[in-house]
């Protein structure tokens, strides 16, 4: 699969998680449910079992992947990453020797980053201060590894709708979502009716 069908498959996914969550808000409790959920769905297209470098099988899509930065140590995580299968290696070699959480990946293609905030939870400013973190982070691992991947950043959000500005580029793509669109408007209505 290239590269152009792997981002419009998880694009699609990534649509049907949003669909739901808008839909149905209060089945997403947690911002694991929300990536158990998109994982499920990528499940859909990446689940077929492939060769890895070192003659063992695997797919495609991981979650909480470490990323080891240029220096060999433990840098970043991200949530769900989607990865040529043909370059992971999850055994030792003479020549080799696996860094601490026993894979390397040398070819990853797409990085994804999800946050929940819930409605009892963070500030709008620790919110905004955690999504720039997770924007961050996708760059840093896109230079570090000095590599092609895409990336997506979807936040979810609970509390309020803070109007979010996404910042979309070639390589990277981001969702700001908040689901109570109609109670905020009654909202409103309400608290201009108590005021007249």
């Amino acid at each position: 699969m290239n590269i152009e069908e792997i981002k419009r498959h998880t694009e699609e996914k990534i649509k049907q998680l949003i669909k739901e969550f808008k839909g149905n808000p209060e089945k997403f409790l947690t911002e694991e449910d929300a990536r158990s959920y998109l994982y499920h769905l990528l499940l859909d297209k990446f689940n077929a079992l492939e060769n890895t470098i070192d003659k063992t099988k695997s797919i495609p899509v991981h979650c909480e992947v470490r990323w080891y930065g240029n220096s060999g140590g433990l840098k970043f995580r991200s949530d769900i990453i989607i990865f040529d299968v043909s370059t992971l290696k999850t055994k030792n070699t003479v020549s080799f020797k696996l860094p601490s959480k026993g894979y390397a990946v040398s070819k990853p293609q797409v990085a994804i980053e999800i946050k929940l905030r819930r409605k009892a939870k963070k500030s709008d400013k620790v919110f905004r201060e955690d999504i720039e973190e997770d924007r961050k982070k996708l760059s840093q691992i896109r230079n570090d590894l000095n590599t092609d991947l895409y990336s997506y950043l979807i936040a979810f959000d609970k509390k309020d709708d803070i109007c979010f500005e996404i910042c979309n580029t070639e390589n990277h793509k981001e969702y700001y979502v908040y689901p109570y669109e109609n109670n905020r408007v009654l909202a409103e209505q309400s608290r201009i009716i108590e005021r007249v």
